[in-house]
């Protein structure tokens, strides 16, 4: 996964790469919650699809300058509650 731009300012459009990702992977939320990104996708393996590969962007949008984390789960929905089999933090900062 990457962050572009790579050192975003308050004008660029801060987008996630997630890089060899299965297609079935679908994006179920992106919040905001002050300097908090949550970002989480499902998939369900109970249906045992084959996992086709693909890059993925996932626009997060414009931020205000500050420190962020941006926290991506990813979820499989074939358990009661779903569970998360991916769960990850990025610390990110926007500039001038």
């Amino acid at each position: 996964m990457k962050i572009i731009p790579s050192n975003p300012a308050i004008s660029n459009v801060v987008k996630l790469v997630v890089y060899d990702d299965c297609q079935y992977n679908k994006l179920t939320s992106l919040t905001r919650n002050g300097r908090t990104i949550q970002i989480v996708r499902q998939f369900n393996s109970r249906v045992m699809m084959p996992c086709f590969i693909s890059n993925d962007t996932i626009t997060i949008g414009i931020l205000p300058r500050g420190s962020y984390i941006i926290n991506y789960k990813l979820m499989d929905n074939a358990t009661a509650p779903p569970k998360a089999s991916l769960d990850l933090n990025f610390a990110l900062v926007v500039s001038q």
